[in-house]
């Protein structure tokens, strides 16, 4: 025993990097139904990357493009945008109508806490395999409740699904989306712990802590749906540039895993913070991200440029709710305004960075077979 206390003493990261290599008991069987989900934390179009985009492309998937197999190969992939995607708005609400693909920092703008990029992003967040969005976060009143409503549309006409919020002229609109993946019904559920001091007037956006009774109603009730067999939620919270997840992420997190949620995953803090298994008083394995960081962002230094592909495996045998049978991740790293895959050999750094988070026998090469490398763990 003196020989372990000694090693826990010299070694502490060798007990702490075997916690972040999580393991669930469901095994991956090919006569279940089974999907797999990518998930990527924010995607903030700051002034220096938009400008690229405008002077080259004239595309945001040129950012992202060498990525774009890291969720393609999914079988359904969601991210947090960031900003409003409201076409003419600017931050009083009022409409200019079509102004082109511009940079003008009045109507389109990546800077100064008010973001609001052109509708083209949609579609190619769409075209690059994305299938949903959150727009529950810090930065969803930036162009009021005209630029929520403008995004809703835009992403609809874009064959994008949002959640966390709803139309202002629709006060009984719904926070969640259900999508059927694969035979598997699941519940995607957004909210946000704050609007930077913008007033939500006409509630159209779901808040995580303000009234949580409502958000614990909104996951027991998706619970109790017979036809849903999972419930993923992703909440936008925490300290800007923390890696330490704050006892009240925790305890929301816990609180969704013990309501029914299978997943919790979070985004806000612009770095990474750990994952870990939950496992809830009746037994259910849980997954928890607290902070997936930037995927897409403009900020200098590793932690802010390096945002992990997060992967999540599902399995539901007939007549039961869908288990985790894995959980995975392949790093990303910007480079300029490219964003890169991080594999084996490749950036030292941000490889020690995100498995000092996620421990490093659940990353993924990016060329390796998601659903295969999922099941190995």
């Amino acid at each position: 025993m003196k020989y372990l206390i000694l090693l826990i003493l010299v070694f502490p990261e060798i007990i702490s990097a075997q916690d972040k290599d999580l393991s669930y008991s469901t095994n991956c069987s090919s006569s279940n139904n089974q999907v797999t989900i990518s998930f990527v934390g924010d995607i903030l179009i700051h002034e220096a990357l938009y400008k690229v985009v405008v002077n080259e492309t004239k595309h945001f998937s040129q950012i992202w493009k060498k990525v774009e197999g890291l969720f393609l190969k999914a079988d359904f992939s969601l991210g947090n945008l960031e900003g409003a995607a409201a076409m003419g708005i600017d931050g009083s609400g009022k409409d200019h109508g079509d102004i082109g693909f511009v940079y003008d920092d009045f109507v389109y703008s990546g800077t100064h806490f008010s973001f609001n990029y052109h509708p083209r992003i949609l579609t190619d967040l769409k075209n690059s395999g994305f299938d949903l969005i959150t727009s529950a976060n810090n930065h969803a009143m930036d162009r009021t409740a005209t630029g929520i409503d403008k995004t809703i549309a835009a992403a609809r006409s874009a064959g994008l699904s949002t959640i966390g919020v709803h139309e202002s002229f629709n006060p009984d609109g719904l926070f969640y989306k259900i999508a059927f993946i694969n035979n598997i019904n699941v519940a995607f559920l957004g909210c946000t712990e704050m609007t930077n001091g913008n007033n939500d007037f006409k509630n159209q956006i779901l808040k995580c802590f303000n009234h949580p009774e409502k958000i614990l109603g909104i996951i027991r009730d998706l619970k109790n749906h017979s036809e849903i067999d999972a419930i993923i939620v992703f909440p936008h919270w925490g300290v800007e540039y923390s890696h330490t997840p704050e006892a009240i992420q925790k305890s929301f997190a816990h609180q969704y895993i013990e309501a029914g949620a299978i997943a919790v995953v979070g985004s806000h803090p612009h770095v990474i913070q750990p994952w870990e298994k939950y496992i809830a008083t009746d037994g259910r394995e849980g997954f928890i991200v607290y902070s997936l960081g930037n995927f897409v962002a403009g900020q200098a230094g590793l932690e802010r440029k390096t945002g992990p592909v997060a992967y999540l495996g599902l399995s539901k045998k007939e007549n039961e709710k869908a288990r985790i049978f894995g959980v995975g991740y392949t790093p990303t790293y910007r480079t300029g305004a490219v964003l890169n895959p991080i594999g084996s050999g490749d950036a030292i750094e941000v490889l020690k960075h995100v498995a000092s988070m996620f421990g490093s026998k659940r990353r993924i090469e990016p060329n390796a077979n998601l659903l295969e490398s999922l099941c190995k763990h």
